[in-house]
C-alpha cells in the first residue's frame, strides 16, 4: 500500500488533522484538506491565490478537494471505480469541488476510488488552458475501510449487457432503441429496470408494433419504461409482472389496456400520454397502490368512474369532464354565446383578418384561422394622464373611485393599481362587456397566492372620487407609494387575437384546426404569421407591444384559460382573458422577466356581471 501524498506542482503538502472519508447511505465521499501553509510565490503560483476567499487566513493556503456521495455498482468484481472527471467520460453523478485555489482553477484527471484508498493523479488548470499548461496534482489518501454496498449497475446498451452474465443484469437502459424485439433480453430473467426509447428511430419494417406475451416472463421488473411510435398492442397477460411499480409507456400508439393489468398491486405510477386510447378499464381506477395515472393526449370517447379513486390524475380538462364533475358554478344557469368572442361573428373582424392574411401570404390558412381568431381590443398606451377627466380609460397611474368602493389594500398594505377602463367608450367596439360603467384592476402581488380584483361600478362619472396616495403609503410588493406606476392615457381600436402556435400541437388544435401546425415547419410561413401577430398585437407600443383585452396569449407551458380552469373549474374554453397587461415602459409595469399578466373570468360570471371570481396569471421567460 502506498504511503499518503498530497503533492500539488513543486510542494507536498501534509494532510490536516480533520480530513476525512464518510460511508453512508451505502456509498462514500471525501474531504482531503492539507495543512495551512504560508503562501510563497516560488513554491505555490500557480494555481493558488494568496487572497482567495477560502484561504484560511491572510497569506495563508490549504487546498482541499471534497465530494458528493459516489457508489460502487455490481458490474464490477468487487467495489471500485476509476472517474476520468472533466475529460471524455461522463461521472455518472459523481461531483468534486476544489478549494483554495485561484478563481476557475478546476482538476482534470483520473480518480481512482476504493473503499479503503482514494488516489487523484492530474492537472490543475482553467477551462480554456491546455494540459501543457496545467500543474500536476498526484493525492493519495489510505483509510480505514468502510462498509460500502454494491449497486446495481444501469447498463446501457445490449451488447454490453449480453458481455455481463445474465444474472448480474439488473438495470437495462438502451437510447436510442431500435424499436426491434431482442428474444436475448428474456435471458435477463433478474431484470428490475428496464427503459428502451426509440427517439424515432426504426423502421415500420423492421419496429415492434406487439409486444409478446414472452415478455411477461420478466416478473422481477420494478419499472419499464417503453417508448416507440410503432408499438400499438401490450401481452394480454401483463399482469404477471405482479413487482411493477412504475410502468410507463408514453408516446406510442397503444389502443387498449389489457384487463389484466387490473392485477398490478404495487403499480404506483402509470403513464400514457401521447397514445391512442379511446377508454381504458374499469379496473386501472382500482389498483391500490396507483398514485400517479398519467393520460394526456389521448383521443378518449369514454373513461370509468373509478378514476376518481386515483391521487393523481393528470389529463387534459375536456378528458376529465368524462369521469368527473367539473362544470363552473353548476348552480348558475345562463345563456352563452361564445361566437361572440370569435372573430368570425364579426364583419368588421372578418374584415381585417382576410386583408392582412391576403397582405402576408397566409391565405391558405383563413379558414382555421376565422375559426379560432378572437375579436379583440388592443390598448395602446400613448401621453401621460392629466386627469382632466374623471373616469376615463387609463392604465397605471391611480383609479377614480366611486363612494363606498374602498382601496383594496392587505393589512394597511396598498395593492397595486393596474388599470381602469371606461365601458361606454369601447361599447361600439365589442358585445361582451357591460355596457356602461367601469373596470378597475387590482392586484395584490406577482407571486402564486397573492390577490387579484376586478371591480365594476356604474356610478356616473360625476360620483367618482380621484384615489390620493397616503404620503407614509406602501404597496403590498414592499414599495412605497413613490413607486407607483405612472398613469397614461390610452388609444383603444378593434384588432385581431391569433392562435399561438407554441405548444399548439398538445392537442389545443385538433382537426381541420391542425392544419395551422404545417405554419411551423415553413421558415417563411412562420416569419409572415410572426409578423401577423405583431401587427395585430400592436408590438412597438410600449416595451412590449400594446395591451389587449379577450387575446390569445403566448405562454410556455400552461395558458390563462387552462390554469384557470385547473384552478377554478369549468373548461378551459369557458374562460375569457378579460385583459392582458403586457411590460410597458410607459407606466413602468414589469412582469418578472418583461412577461405579462392576464385577468380571466370564466364566460357565466361575465353574463351574469359578476367580477368577484377574476382568475389571474403571470407569464414570463
Amino acid at each position: 500500500m502506498s504511503s499518503n501524498q498530497f503533492q500539488i506542482g513543486k510542494y507536498a503538502f501534509e494532510f490536516a488533522p480533520d480530513t476525512e472519508v464518510l460511508f453512508e447511505d451505502g456509498g462514500m465521499s471525501f474531504n482531503l484538506k492539507a495543512r495551512p501553509v504560508a503562501f510563497d510565490k516560488t513554491l505555490h503560483a500557480p494555481p493558488f491565490d494568496p487572497e482567495g476567499s477560502d484561504n484560511p487566513a491572510p497569506g495563508q493556503i490549504a487546498p482541499s478537494f471534497w465530494s458528493s456521495t459516489f457508489h460502487f455498482h455490481d458490474n464490477h468484481d468487487a467495489p471500485h471505480r476509476r472517474v476520468r472527471y472533466l475529460k471524455n467520460q461522463p461521472t455518472h453523478g459523481f461531483y468534486m469541488w476544489e478549494k483554495g485555489f485561484a478563481f476557475g482553477t478546476r482538476f482534470f484527471g483520473e480518480i481512482d476510488l476504493r473503499p479503503d484508498r482514494i488516489e487523484m493523479h492530474g492537472l490543475l488548470r482553467h477551462d480554456y488552458e491546455t494540459d501543457e499548461q496545467g500543474v500536476a496534482v498526484h493525492v493519495v489518501w489510505n483509510c480505514a475501510r468502510g462498509e460500502v454496498q454494491l449497486r446495481p449497475y444501469t447498463y446501457s446498451s445490449f451488447e454490453e449487457a449480453m458481455a455481463a452474465p445474465p444474472e448480474r443484469v439488473r438495470r437495462l437502459l438502451v437510447s436510442p432503441w431500435d424499436a426491434r424485439w431482442r428474444d436475448e433480453l428474456l435471458r435477463f430473467t433478474q431484470l428490475e429496470f428496464l427503459s428502451l426509447e426509440d427517439l424515432w428511430t426504426g423502421t415500420p419494417e423492421t419496429a415492434i408494433t406487439a409486444l409478446p406475451e414472452s415478455f411477461c416472463k420478466l416478473t422481477r421488473l420494478r419499472e419499464l419504461y417503453l417508448r416507440t411510435r410503432y408499438l400499438a398492442r401490450l401481452p394480454e397477460d401483463l399482469g404477471a409482472l405482479e413487482q411493477l411499480e412504475v410502468l410507463s409507456l408514453q408516446h406510442c400508439r397503444i389502443e387498449a389496456l389489457p384487463d389484466s393489468i387490473g392485477q398490478l398491486a404495487k403499480l404506483r405510477r402509470l403513464l400514457l400520454d401521447g397514445n391512442q386510447l379511446t377508454t381504458l378499464p374499469e379496473s386501472v381506477g382500482k389498483l391500490p397502490a396507483l398514485e400517479l395515472l398519467s393520460i394526456n393526449r389521448n383521443p378518449f370517447e369514454s373513461l370509468p368512474a373509478s378514476l376518481q379513486n386515483i391521487a393523481k390524475v393528470d389529463i387534459e380538462k375536456k378528458n376529465e369532464a368524462l369521469f368527473r364533475d367539473i362544470r363552473y358554478r353548476p348552480d348558475v344557469e345562463v345563456a352563452v354565446d361564445r361566437e361572440a368572442f370569435m372573430a368570425c361573428s364579426s364583419p368588421r373582424h372578418v374584415a381585417l383578418l382576410g386583408d392582412a392574411l391576403a397582405r402576408h401570404g397566409l391565405t391558405d390558412y383563413e379558414g382555421p384561422l376565422r375559426r379560432n381568431a378572437r375579436q379583440a381590443l388592443r390598448l395602446c398606451t400613448t401621453q401621460s394622464e392629466d386627469y382632466a377627466t374623471p373616469g376615463s380609460t387609463r392604465i397605471g397611474g391611480t383609479p377614480d373611485l366611486p363612494p363606498g368602493i374602498d382601496y383594496p389594500s392587505t393589512d394597511g398594505r396598498l395593492w397595486r393599481f393596474y388599470a381602469q377602463i371606461d365601458l361606454a367608450e369601447i361599447a361600439a367596439l365589442q358585445s361582451w362587456l357591460p355596457r356602461t360603467g367601469r373596470l378597475y384592476f387590482f392586484g395584490e402581488g406577482q407571486e402564486e397566492g397573492d390577490g387579484v380584483r376586478v371591480l365594476h361600478s356604474d356610478a356616473p362619472a360625476s360620483a367618482l372620487l380621484p384615489h390620493a396616495w397616503p404620503e407614509d403609503g406602501e404597496f403590498s410588493d414592499g414599495c412605497g407609494v413613490g413607486d407607483a406606476h405612472e398613469g397614461f392615457k390610452v388609444r383603444i381600436d378593434a384588432t385581431v387575437s391569433l392562435p399561438n402556435l407554441y405548444n399548439a400541437g398538445g392537442g389545443r388544435l385538433s382537426g381541420e384546426d391542425s392544419a395551422l401546425l404545417a405554419i411551423d415547419k415553413d421558415d417563411g410561413q412562420q416569419e409572415a404569421y410572426w409578423a401577423l401577430e405583431a401587427e395585430f398585437g400592436g408590438d412597438g407600443e410600449g416595451r412590449n407591444g400594446a395591451h389587449l383585452m379577450n387575446a390569445h396569449v403566448f405562454t410556455q407551458h400552461e395558458n390563462p384559460q387552462e390554469q384557470a380552469s385547473r384552478d377554478k373549474g369549468g373548461l378551459p374554453e369557458e374562460w375569457v382573458n378579460l385583459l392582458t397587461l403586457r411590460s410597458d415602459s410607459k407606466p413602468g409595469f414589469c412582469f418578472w422577466d418583461a412577461g405579462t399578466i392576464t385577468f380571466s373570468i370564466h364566460e357565466k360570471d361575465l353574463a351574469i356581471g359578476d367580477f368577484s371570481r377574476v382568475h389571474w396569471s403571470l407569464e414570463s421567460s
